[in-house]
């Protein structure tokens, strides 16, 4: 239960889905977590609730896409925490990717420009100004969120695989420049994750078994990538650095479902 005492993390899009879960998971490990997120109120909601568990978090509001909004959430952090420990970025408009995303050509330009000032340059933002305060402790840890969409093809969402690519590879260069100096980066890469903002697809049963059989173990939670993340945030990986980690309960182990042994035996 204190695998991140007197640790303190920041979490982004931390009033929902993913980084909803890992705010509460660090917090349950005794990190003071900063839930900071556009949505104020449901970063309010997710700090009320760690607090009502015993836990210390506290709302933060942040636009990733905007220079000063970080700056400013990160100094309002080390006002109140002292320092940085952890990142775990994780700032995302579903919406925008399942309602407007496209294949390439019928992709609008304001679109993909939207897209990867959010993902990208939000990714990039945030990480800047968060390790320019962990160099100064030549400690910390940076855990971006990516997908499996960055790895393997996805059709009609180009903008999203693009810039989560960008992510992807940005962690490596990152990784290579600032680990020497203590600061450790790490993306995870999930696949299909049951949040809130996916329930159009899972309340659909013809969709949600489609999807499902795709997923050798079942689809994840948001708790699933909350602990993975938890231990990257932790001194046990305190070796780890620049690694891009699937999480994806086999989604990309395999190309289709059909049983070749079958096949095979006619």
């Amino acid at each position: 239960m204190n695998r991140l005492k007197d640790k303190v993390a920041i979490v982004t899009g931390g009033a929902s889905g993913i980084a909803r879960a890992g705010s509460e998971l660090m917090a349950l490990q005794g990190a003071a977590v900063a839930v900071a997120d556009l949505n104020v109120k449901g970063a309010a909601d997710v700090a009320h609730t760690i607090r009502a568990s015993g836990g210390e978090a506290e709302p933060f509001s942040v636009d990733v896409r905007d220079s000063q909004s970080v700056q400013a959430l990160v100094d309002d952090v080390v006002d109140r925490f002292g320092r940085v420990d952890i990142l775990f970025h994780n700032a995302m408009s579903v919406p925008l990717v399942n309602n407007h995303d496209r294949r390439i050509t019928e992709l609008p330009d304001d679109i993909w420009h939207q897209i990867v000032d959010l993902v990208l340059t939000g990714t990039f933002l945030t990480a800047k100004y968060v390790a320019r305060h962990m160099l100064n402790r030549k400690q910390g840890s940076i855990i971006l969120t990516a997908t499996t969409d960055a790895l393997i093809g996805q059709a009609g969402i180009d903008g999203y695989t693009a810039a989560k690519g960008g992510v992807v590879a940005m962690t490596r260069s990152m990784a290579a420049g600032l680990s020497p100096d203590g600061i450790r980066i790490n993306t995870i890469c999930p696949g299909f994750v049951d949040t809130p903002h996916q329930a159009v697809f899972m309340s659909n049963p013809a969709e949600r078994d489609k999807i499902e059989r795709l997923h050798l173990m079942g689809v994840m939670s948001p708790e699933d990538i909350g602990h993975l993340a938890v231990y990257l945030a932790s001194d046990e990986a305190r070796r780890i650095t620049g690694s891009i980690i699937t999480a994806d309960s086999g989604y990309t182990a395999f190309k289709t479902p059909v049983d070749l042994t079958t096949v095979f035996q006619r």
